[in-house]
């Protein structure tokens, strides 16, 4: 276990050499952000050989969604992706981290905004309970929002830390994979918008 350490350690600095590098006077944070997942993805799924089997479960959606509090409205038919890595704690409890994109382009209007762009990385705990032919489950937690708009006089990026909580459904195809639904609302201190509504559908793969 220790020289797994080791060698994702030197893997993550050789990776850190590739990321992006910062220009004075502009912020990247968002466009680094999904390399720092990546690299997080990584060191958690490093984790796993040490755990017992069936223990993670990572995941890939597409959904809709959109803001809900501004005017006009954007609507809730924006195109969505995420991504999810989750692991058991104990018994019927999940830790979760999601990193996803909601895109608001083109005619799309968040407020005064145009053509816009949603991220988030979030962290929840989630507390699983088992109906039968599928298991349902409860989450909350904290994440991090940016809202960039690329064009137009708001050009430019909002970003605030904020509240995630959703409700999921995980539909076993087999031991293995299964489908996976998840509705979501976020709150963030953003301008011109502070809630987000999102539904996904996706596929979840247990190791």
């Amino acid at each position: 276990m220790c020289a797994s350490l080791l060698l994702l350690e030197e893997d993550v600095f050789l990776w850190g050499r590739l990321a992006p590098a910062s220009e004075p006077g502009e912020k990247n944070v968002r466009h680094r952000l999904p390399f720092y997942v990546f690299l997080l993805l990584v060191a958690l799924a490093a984790t796993a050989s040490a755990q017992p089997s069936k223990s993670f479960r990572a995941s890939a959606f597409v959904g809709l969604g959109g803001g809900l509090d501004s005017e006009p409205d954007s609507g809730v038919d924006n195109s969505s992706f995420q991504l999810g890595f989750s692991w058991i704690v104990e018994p019927g409890v999940l830790v979760g981290v999601r990193y996803g994109e909601l895109g608001l382009d083109g005619t799309d209007f968040v407020g005064d905004r145009v053509d816009s762009d949603l991220s988030y990385l979030t962290v929840a705990g989630e507390y699983l309970f088992n109906d039968g032919y599928y298991q349902s489950g409860v989450y909350i937690g904290l994440g991090f929002y940016d809202l960039e708009t690329s064009r137009g006089p708001f050009a430019g990026s909002d970003s605030s830390v904020g509240l995630a909580v959703g409700v999921t459904g995980d539909f076993e195809i087999n031991r293995r994979f299964s489908v996976l639904l998840e509705f979501s609302a976020h709150y963030a201190e953003l301008e011109p918008t502070s809630l987000f509504a999102m539904g996904h559908v996706g596929v979840g793969y247990h190791f």
